[in-house]
């Protein structure tokens, strides 16, 4: 049961932004090619890193280093807050 609490105690508002804010900062920052080779990426792996290939995991650095992640560090640090100070009860 404190597992359930501490779900329901979450600042959802906050991660929505934290992932509204991650999604606008890819949108940005990758190309339409490359989002859609992630994606097929995913697809293909099922989500499981295990499956990954070599080429794979080679072509995931390569996008990775085109974004600006100090950028979206920068952009995550009031949603952070909010998520670290959450609600406010315990």
């Amino acid at each position: 049961m404190p597992s359930l609490l501490r779900l329901r105690t979450l600042p959802w508002l906050a991660l929505l932004d934290v992932g509204r804010t991650t999604r606008a900062h890819l949108a940005d920052h990758l190309s339409e090619k490359d989002r859609r080779r992630v994606a097929a990426i995913a697809r293909h792996t099922r989500g499981d890193v295990r499956r990954l290939t070599e080429r794979d995991k080679a072509e995931l650095k390569r996008i990775a280093r085109d974004l600006n992640l100090q950028l979206l560090a920068r952009d995550l640090v009031p949603a952070a807050g909010q998520l670290r100070r959450g609600s406010g009860r315990r």
